[in-house]
């Protein structure tokens, strides 16, 4: 029945970069007649290049560039086959290369992303679980998601979280034949390292569990010849549990991805028919002759003369960095540094005014990290020398100040984000005049507010008026279950007048991760939850709450302070998460086409998530049928005659203020019924508690449907519509009650809606909220519909899960 839009994660992502597109910070062209590798000249201006991945700059070496230009003369531009039949002449001196660098046996892939697609469901079979770093590289989440088809299980844990990873390896282990864990060994945004001895170790004591690394990030700059830090941490060779992956590009100078195993059997397995291995492309000539030049370096003591004067690099920027008061969020030997901003725009701000004054970094977004982490990214590489990292030192703790400035940003917002200690020395930023002329109260109880103000700025939109909350407030306390006290919280925001500007509630509950998932999803997980009820479930914030619909947010969008009271309000939902440890923050129920909404909410590091479409009927004055047929579109007015004025004469319908306890059971149990067979949005059944206060308050009527004797001997109401009248004349029809038994024969469903339109009718209303989901149906009893959008950030990048993730992520 309830059939919604769920997120595409593609048009989410969009949705960021495009911010940071219109700013001209990504997506641009370097306009050089040449490159050294040292600067880009970039929109008409030369700067320095602080974001490259060729750390040991070998793809601007001499005798690698010889490499590829002897290869084109040789053998042309591409060999253009199938390996499968013949592979170009050059594979096999490169593999003779890599198998004396690696000393094991290789698969040769164009790219790393290739090489997980060509290697992850060659050897992942359906009797394996695949449980994911949440941070591990996106192409390796991409080649997992074919398993997927394939009916392979996989789960998420937090980023490097051992202690997480071994209480699921002892919960599934008798489960499956094989437990694969994937991680990358040197994380491409923070430049942090894996902790493989401790994985290994950890592989020692479970037999099942093996290891998939991703080694992109590490190769060359580190390990014996160049193989990369992953084989660093592993003196005796590759281990025997893992699939080391490494890369001819970046540090190496070329271009393709290695996949290594640890035995003959793996690798003939990949090899024979390795997906795009078979029937992609080969690698062209000249980057095979490029990389046989660098393994060939890589395999001579010059390699480590390079390694060497890298780490000069980063011990100086290092130590640079130490002196200053910028926020390094991972100080470690790897070639990345990662300084936090904390939000998308103080981060847009920051790389904007680097790039004007010849700096060039990378601006780090969703997904790629948290979307309240976000970030300037910056890499070292040979190309940059030690003045370069000077003057980038020097214009970062300049523009960083003005930055914090510009974006209302501050030093101990940003170090919270990221987990890290304050710095005491700080002082305080001080307030903008634009923030000191507003004031920002917060209530825990919607009775330290005015009736007639919180009903004239909110309360005539819904079921949410004064009345209404007292009602929500006191359903949801003193419950059995923690999923059924939800804590209000209510922001009133003025100017210096005393004008308000904004006004709204939120809710802070225990919510099902899986809510805005795709049925298919909630069903697995529900599964698991009969067990476990608890499973994938966290603490919130929501603006409105999980039981209320309709905008709940006031924003006077003409005051010159809005902007700032939204930040405002943001400000006091962060001061609630971190007293509630809520991981998440849903601003829901905004305009679907508010294109100067989104780009504010995207720079203040919230992601935007469809929502259901809400309906409402507001063409309420007509007086008799046919009057109301023609406010019917031509295919409404067909459905009417034919799916629901024919049935009607099925029916009684009984309008009641209140029910009998056995009444209200069975209303109870209908609803039930609507629940368990509806995970198109899955929250949790609400309490007891509710219904019975619903059943006592004069503002909620129920409309019971009964099936007339003649036609069945059935004498309880086979449909019960739960509705809150308010004293501004809407109507809304909250909750829905059925009885699957007659839903199809009696076309029930319909029949309840156009009953709620023929009540608030006759009362006089003049609006129904018709709720969340089935907006089909509705549309054909005259609701109009309309999109809404959520903004939503969580601590850690599990925003996925909420917009319809194809993973289970396991939580501490």
């Amino acid at each position: 029945m309830a059939k919604i839009r769920h997120n595409n994660i593609i048009d989410t992502v969009d949705s960021v970069l495009s911010v940071s597109k219109k700013k001209g910070i990504i997506h641009l062209h370097a306009e050089d007649q040449e490159l050294s590798g040292q600067h880009l000249t970039l929109n008409g201006k030369k700067v320095l290049h602080f974001g490259t991945c060729g750390y040991l700059a070998l793809e601007h070496h001499p005798a690698i560039k010889r490499g590829a230009i002897d290869a084109i003369e040789r053998f042309g531009t591409q060999f253009p086959m199938s390996r499968t039949y013949v592979s170009n002449p050059l594979y096999n001196e490169l593999e003779d290369l890599i198998k004396q660098l690696y000393g094991v046996p290789a698969v040769i892939s164009k790219n790393c992303t290739l090489a997980h697609l060509t290697t992850i469901p060659s050897i992942i079979r359906q009797s394996d679980l695949v449980i994911l770093d949440h941070q591990v590289h996106a192409s390796v989440q991409e080649a997992v998601k074919k398993l997927l088809s394939q009916g392979v299980t996989v789960e998420m844990i937090r980023h490097n979280n051992l202690e997480m990873l071994e209480d699921r390896i002892k919960k599934q282990r008798s489960k499956y034949e094989r437990i694969w864990y994937m991680a990358d060994s040197v994380y491409s945004m923070y430049g942090d390292f894996a902790p493989l001895k401790e994985m290994i170790a950890l592989a020692e004591k479970y037999e099942q569990l093996h290891l998939y690394v991703d080694d992109a990030h590490g190769a060359s700059w580190a390990g014996k010849n160049g193989t990369g830090y992953a084989m660093s941490q592993m003196p005796e060779g590759l281990y025997h549990k893992m699939i080391l992956t490494a890369n001819l590009g970046k540090a190496f100078g070329a271009c393709g991805g290695l996949s290594l195993f640890p035995n003959e059997e793996w690798y003939h397995k990949v090899n024979n028919f390795g997906g795009p291995l078979t029937f992609s492309v080969q690698i062209e000539p000249a980057t095979l002759g490029a990389a046989i030049a660098s393994a060939k370096i890589h395999l001579s003591d010059e390699i480590y003369g390079y390694q060497e004067e890298l780490q000069k690099r980063i011990a100086y920027f290092n130590t640079r960095l130490q002196q200053t008061a910028l926020p390094l969020v991972h100080a470690c030997e790897s070639p990345i540094f990662y300084i936090g901003t904390g939000t998308m725009d103080m981060g847009n701000h920051l790389v904007q005014a680097l790039l004007h004054d010849g700096i060039y970094v990378n601006l780090a977004t969703f997904p790629a990290v948290p979307a309240k982490n976000i970030g300037v990214r910056i890499t070292i590489s040979l190309s940059n020398s030690f003045e370069d990292i000077d003057v980038l030192v020097n214009k970062l703790e300049q523009h960083f100040e003005e930055a914090l400035k510009a974006s209302n940003q501050t030093h101990e917002n940003i170090r919270k984000a990221f987990k890290m200690q304050p710095l005491p020395s700080l002082p305080a930023t001080p307030q903008t005049a634009l923030q000191n002329e507003i004031t920002v109260k917060q209530f825990t109880t919607v009775s330290h507010i005015n009736a007639a103000v919180w009903n004239k700025y909110l309360g005539h939109r819904g079921m949410f008026d004064w009345d209404g909350m007292r009602f929500l407030e006191e359903s949801f306390k003193d419950n059995p279950g923690k999923e059924n006290n939800w804590a209000f919280r209510y922001y009133t925001i003025t100017d210096s007048q005393g004008v308000i500007i904004l006004m709204t509630f939120a809710m802070v509950g225990l919510m099902k991760e899986d809510m805005f998932s795709q049925a298919s999803i909630s069903k697995a997980i529900e599964k698991e939850r009969e067990t476990n009820p608890y499973y994938l479930t966290t603490t919130g914030i929501v603006m409105g709450s999980l039981f209320t619909e309709g905008n709940h947010l006031y924003l006077d969008r003409k005051s010159p302070y809005w902007k700032e009271a939204l930040k405002a309000l943001m400000q006091e939902l962060y001061k609630e998460q971190e007293k509630e440890n809520a991981s998440s923050i849903l601003l829901r129920d905004l305009e679907a086409h508010d294109p100067e909404m989104h780009e504010f909410m995207v720079e203040q590091d919230f992601v935007k998530m469809d929502l259901p479409e809400s309906c409402t009927v507001e063409n309420l004055h007509w007086a008799t049928e046919e009057e109301f047929r023609k406010t019917l579109s031509k295919k409404g007015r067909e459905n009417f005659v034919q799916k629901i004025k024919r049935y009607e004469t099925y029916y009684n319908v009984a309008v009641k203020s209140s029910l009998s306890t056995e009444e209200l059971q069975h209303a109870i149990s209908l609803f039930k019924n609507v629940k368990g067979n509806n995970h198109a949005i899955n929250n949790f059944l609400f309490p007891e508690k509710l219904f019975q206060l619903l059943n006592e308050n004069a503002a909620w009527e129920f409309i019971e449907l009964y099936i007339k004797e003649e036609y069945t001997i059935n004498k309880k109401p086979v449909a019960v519509a739960f509705c809150h009248k308010n004293a501004s004349g809407v109507y809304s029809f909250m909750l829905v009650g059925m009885d699957y038994d007659y839903l199809l024969e009696y076309n029930i469903y319909r029949q309840t809606l156009y009953q709620v339109i023929k009540r608030a009718n006759a009362l006089g209303c003049s609006k129904i909220n018709m709720g969340i989901s089935a907006t089909m149906e509705k549309k054909k009893v005259g609701a109009t519909p309309y999109p809404k959008v959520g903004y939503y950030q969580a601590k850690d990048n599990f925003a996925m899960e909420m917009m319809g993730a194809t993973f289970a992520i396991e939580r501490e």
